[in-house]
């Protein structure tokens, strides 16, 4: 018998609530954040096991998931997708599912174009793929997306060329939160992170400075701009 939970925030401001779900590098990233006044939810990024971390909540939160932003096309951060599209249609969800994500993400493309040929005319509800440029307005949210410092081959090997890359800044009100995704440091980043109510910074690396990904001093770096920050996405200990 599955045991369902209610959620334990990592974060709660007035206006918004915000609860990483999983993060380690290589593996999965997941982030759910709620709109308190409307009760609503969407993901940021939907890495492998993203199902087993829903279902193990009460079905609110699934059910009333309405958008999913993704910040570049690595396995780690879009593999659960197929799975958690074919789930909604399996419960025949009804409602449109918007995905949002920088343009060219050629992963992302090719996990929606399969999920529609596989599936056809009986998908129950509207999937629409947006891609971002600078800022949309969601029902009174905010999202601003700014491009970050992350490489990868989508081919495995090789060269390892520029890729699109993102990170979120989600706004309510007057409150902020901010997500960096995958990036190297670069100075603006502490400028992305002042004084917004709470920063989730990836900290891959606990000492190795790489230009794609942060370490932990840096990461912690960035945090302090802001007022309150948690660091995520990193190596899990073998």
């Amino acid at each position: 018998m599955q045991d369902y939970k209610d959620v334990t925030w990592d974060w709660i401001g007035h206006h918004l609530q915000v609860k990483v779900l999983f993060s380690s590098a290589g593996l999965a990233t997941q982030i759910l954040v709620n709109d308190i006044e409307r009760d609503s939810n969407f993901l940021i990024d939907v890495g492998d096991g993203i199902l087993r971390d829903l279902v193990s909540l009460s079905s609110k939160y699934y059910e009333n998931i309405n958008t999913i932003l993704i910040t570049h096309g690595h396995f780690d951060h879009v593999g659960g997708l197929f799975s958690l599209l074919s789930f909604f249609r399996m419960i025949n969800r009804s409602k449109k599912l918007t995905l949002i994500s920088p343009s060219n993400v050629v992963e992302l493309e090719g996990l929606v174009r399969t999920f529609s040929d596989s599936y056809g005319d009986s998908i129950p509800f509207e999937l629409e793929l947006i891609a971002i440029e600078e800022g949309l307005d969601l029902d009174n949210i905010l999202i601003s997306a700014f491009p970050v410092q992350h490489r990868g081959s989508i081919i495995g090997g090789g060269k390892l060329p520029d890729i699109p890359s993102v990170g979120y800044i989600i706004q309510k009100g007057t409150e902020r939160i901010l997500y960096t995704g995958d990036t190297g440091y670069f100075e603006q980043l502490k400028e992305y992170a002042r004084d917004v109510d709470y920063a989730l910074i990836e900290g891959t690396h606990k000492d190795k400075e790489t230009p794609f990904h942060l370490t932990h001093s840096q990461a912690e770096e960035i945090g302090k701009q802001a007022k309150n920050y948690q660091i995520i996405h990193q190596i899990m200990s073998r």
